[in-house]
């Protein structure tokens, strides 16, 4: 720009001075000449950024099956950039091994709860068999006690009370057994319990897996470079995207374009402040814009993290910093992502020098009828 620039004020210069004649040049006149120019020049150059690096860019959502093993594809229901709506269908994968793992699991399940409903009423007879329990070891407690009182008033055998101490012994045995079989169903019940839940859940994910051999379209958009065909196996540990799909722009996304920006004037510019774009695809056109957000961190100042330390930071290169500016036409604009063109931002410093670069980008638009 800063060539085109010169060669139409030197070119103006001529005009005024040699071929019109217009003026009488004077050294006076001369300095004045020679150094308006130049200076205009730097001032445009530096005060109001411009930059051929203007890019529409288009998300890209990568399409992968959510299975957790591989399935054939049975249906491809899309067409490759045909617009769709949001859960739409895309494509199918066979649902015949899913849905026997849906029915093995839901067996399971059933199998689980009937275990669980056997403990519990193991827990209920070992509860009556504690109450029978302690039923006999009170009763033989108060007949050795009984046995043992007609000894001291020597009214009764010492074979009656041996037996009385045994039939004691015995009973307290036997509460302690049905004490200790009382806590194993109990610990029975919760083992039955948790197998029930490990069953509930497997069915669960079986049933997600189901559900996911139709996949739908997430939102309004299109497919593109649609290479999935029906016999493919998909899905699977280590699954790999089988389709891309581009959303609509919705929102702040509509009618905005990333110019990328130097660092030796980035720093002026700002949000809201006014800018043009001229795209590739719109010859003769000027669109006006405002700037929306600047994106102050690149590529070159990251580090990824590591055990091992760098040997050295940043690539080199110099750094542009991207610069999101929404155009003021940008609902009604067809916009193909990967569009590119040029952009300027207007600060508002030395604003005369601003009128050059409309002048530039307003030719630059009509050479791209050319070029």
């Amino acid at each position: 720009m800063m060539w085109i620039l010169s060669g139409i004020y030197c070119f103006g210069l001529w005009l005024v001075f040699a071929k019109l004649k217009l003026l009488r040049l004077s050294l006076p006149i001369a300095i004045v000449a020679g150094s308006i120019g130049p200076a205009l020049i730097v001032a445009l150059l530096f005060y109001h950024p411009r930059t051929t690096n203007v890019v529409v860019i288009q998300q890209v959502v990568p399409l992968t099956p959510q299975l957790t093993r591989a399935g054939r594809v049975t249906k491809v229901a899309v067409q490759p950039n045909v617009p769709i709506r949001k859960g739409d269908v895309l494509f199918e994968v066979d649902r015949t091994p899913y849905e026997n793992t849906v029915a093995r699991l839901t067996d399971s399940v059933n199998e689980a709860e009937g275990g669980v409903k056997v403990a519990q009423s193991a827990v209920q007879v070992a509860a009556a068999s504690i109450q029978r329990a302690q039923a006999d070891f009170e009763f033989a407690t108060n007949q050795r006690d009984r046995q043992q009182k007609l000894m001291d008033a020597s009214a009764g055998s010492e074979a009656q009370l041996d037996q009385a101490v045994a039939s004691y012994a015995q009973a307290t045995a036997a509460l302690d057994q049905a004490n200790t079989t009382s806590q194993q169903t109990e610990l029975s019940v919760a083992v039955a319990q948790t197998q029930l839940g490990q069953a509930r859940i497997a069915l669960a994910e079986a049933k997600y897996d189901l559900e996911q051999t139709t996949v739908v379209a997430p939102s309004d958009g299109f497919v593109t470079n649609l290479q999935l065909r029906e016999g493919a196996l998909i899905g699977g540990p280590g699954a790999q995207p089988v389709m891309s799909f581009i959303p609509e722009r919705k929102g702040s996304d509509l009618g905005v374009v990333v110019a990328m920006f130097g660092q030796r004037n980035y720093l002026l510019i700002k949000p809201k402040q006014y800018a043009e774009v001229v795209l590739d695809a719109y010859p003769g056109q000027v669109f006006t814009g405002r700037v929306m957000t600047t994106i102050d961190t690149s590529g070159t100042g990251q580090l990824q993290a590591s055990g091992d330390l760098p040997d050295e930071i940043g690539s080199g290169k110099a750094s542009a910093f991207a610069v999101r500016i929404a155009l003021d036409d940008g609902q009604s604009l067809r916009l193909p992502g990967g569009a590119v063109g040029s952009a300027a931002v207007y600060t508002d410093h030395v604003q005369v020098a601003g009128i050059p670069v409309m002048f530039v980008m307003r030719m630059e638009s009509w050479i791209n009828y050319v070029f």
